[in-house]
Parts: C-alpha cells; sequence; structure tokens
C-alpha cells in the first residue's frame, strides 16, 4: 500500500519527539464492502491492554498534518485509543479545500468499526472529533435523524473545532462540543450561534427542537485554524485568513480533556 507522505512525515516527526511513549502507528481499515479500499489511519493508544475508551478523529480539507497526529498523540496521553483515517489518498486527492468533496463521515463509521473490533478498545465508548472541514464531517455523523441511521455503530460524543455550521440542524444525538473563533471567515461563528439557536437561514431550515445537546464556545479575537502553531504568524489562504492563537488553543485542550473524562469515562 502506498502511505501519504504527509502522514508518514507527521508520525516519524512526532514519534521522534514523543517523550512519553504514546508515539502511535500506522494501520489500515478495511473496506466496507469488496468494492471499497481500505483507508491508511494513524493510530495511537494507551500503554497497557486496556481496554480503553477511543476516538475517532477526522482531519482538515489538507489531510493529516502535524495537527491531526499530535492531536491523536494527545488522546492517547490522556488514556483513549485514538485512530485518525486518511479521507484522501485512497481517493487520489491531496487536498479538498476547493472542492469541499469529503467521504469523512462514511469513514468516520467504518473507524468506529475498525476501533469497536479492536480488543484493547471499549467498543461502547467512542467518540468522534473532527477539525475544521472534518468538524463539519462530524457535526453530519452526530446529527440526530441523519445518517448516523445508516450504520450499526454509534458514537457516544463529539467534538468539533471550527467547523462549517451553515449547514448542520444542531439536533444531535448525544453531547457535542462545538469551539470557533470570533474573526474565522472561512467557517462563521455566527453560523454557529444560528445553529444553536435553531435559527433558520439562507440555505438551511432549522424546525423547533431540543438542542441542548449542543455547548458552543466561541473565542474572541480568533481566526480559523487556531490550534495550529504553523501559522503562528498568521497566512491566507483560498482568501481565508488562518492564524494560531496559543491562548484559545491552551483553552481548547483544557476543555476537550474535560469534556472525554464526562462522557467516554462512563
Amino acid at each position: 500500500m502506498h502511505w501519504p507522505k504527509s502522514l508518514l512525515c507527521a508520525a516519524v516527526v512526532l514519534g521522534v519527539a514523543a517523550s512519553s511513549g504514546h508515539a502511535g502507528s500506522l494501520v489500515e481499515i478495511s473496506g466496507g464492502s469488496d468494492a471499497e479500499k481500505s483507508i491508511p489511519a494513524y493510530l495511537a493508544r494507551p500503554s497497557g491492554a486496556g481496554p480503553f475508551p477511543a476516538i475517532v478523529v477526522l482531519h482538515g480539507c489538507g489531510g493529516i498534518n502535524s495537527v491531526i497526529v499530535d492531536w491523536a498523540d494527545r488522546l492517547a496521553r490522556w488514556g483513549y485509543v485514538a485512530v485518525a483515517p486518511d479521507s484522501l489518498t485512497p481517493r487520489g486527492r491531496k487536498s479538498s479545500c476547493s472542492s469541499g468533496a469529503s467521504d469523512q463521515i462514511h469513514d468516520g463509521y467504518r473507524a468506529l468499526s475498525f476501533l469497536a473490533g479492536q480488543p484493547f478498545v471499549r467498543g461502547d465508548q467512542i467518540g468522534l472529533m473532527g477539525i475544521s472541514l472534518g468538524a463539519g464531517a462530524t457535526l453530519a455523523a452526530f446529527e440526530r435523524n441523519g445518517v448516523e441511521k445508516s450504520y450499526l455503530g454509534r458514537f457516544r460524543a463529539a467534538l468539533a473545532f471550527y467547523p462549517p455550521c451553515s449547514g448542520s440542524s444542531g439536533i444531535m444525538v448525544g453531547p457535542t462540543l462545538v469551539l470557533v473563533g470570533e474573526l474565522d471567515n472561512w467557517t462563521p461563528a455566527d453560523d454557529c450561534r444560528a445553529m444553536v439557536a435553531g435559527e433558520s437561514v439562507i440555505g438551511t431550515s432549522r424546525a423547533p427542537s431540543d438542542r441542548s445537546m449542543v455547548e458552543l464556545v466561541v473565542y474572541p479575537a480568533t481566526h480559523h485554524s487556531f490550534l495550529d502553531p504553523n501559522v503562528t504568524a498568521g497566512d491566507r489562504y483560498l482568501g481565508h485568513w488562518l492564524q494560531y492563537n496559543d491562548a484559545a488553543a491552551k483553552d481548547a485542550i483544557v476543555r476537550a480533556k474535560r469534556f472525554w473524562e464526562r462522557w467516554l469515562n462512563q
């Protein structure tokens, strides 16, 4: 199998840098049918036999990078098995930032099935988390009466970092944490506010319902990609401003840890 260069580089770099012994490995998630291609994924797990709760991590439109691998390793240090599937390479794509094309919802459920079949994973304690485009897939995968009805497995909770909220109903099947920057001009905070409030907007009609499952955190003076230290000085990409925010990133880590401790340790 051809492993994506970005995935290999990230795994090697973070594996060398990790001092905790939780650096992960590359695995292959088999296709859901004979016609489906297998997908490569980065797997990080705590030391010991387990079984442990687990989290599927969905990447942004640029694919697996150091931010995704770093989060998988962080989750492993916290006591979770983490798997980050590569949704681009098996489909011959290097990016989906312009097209928005994504198979991540399906890949997320394939990764859920993969984790549930591992002896070191607690199959009834698996969460879903995504960044940017992957966060949008996370919301879609976790919507009540949505695609989740088509799959046998179930996620217990979901965490979305700066997702595109405009197309989401906000009616989720379980606890959902959304974190976005006030100055994000790619996945605007106001779209997420409208989602949580159940307000209909152009292109999305939202019915009245209970949306109390969703917790929204908006960081002031914060742009898209606030988790990515590779854009500390800021960068413009496809007309959008990307910039790391140390305060927001540190707070997001604290909130994520608290969120998973609450919902995946039952």
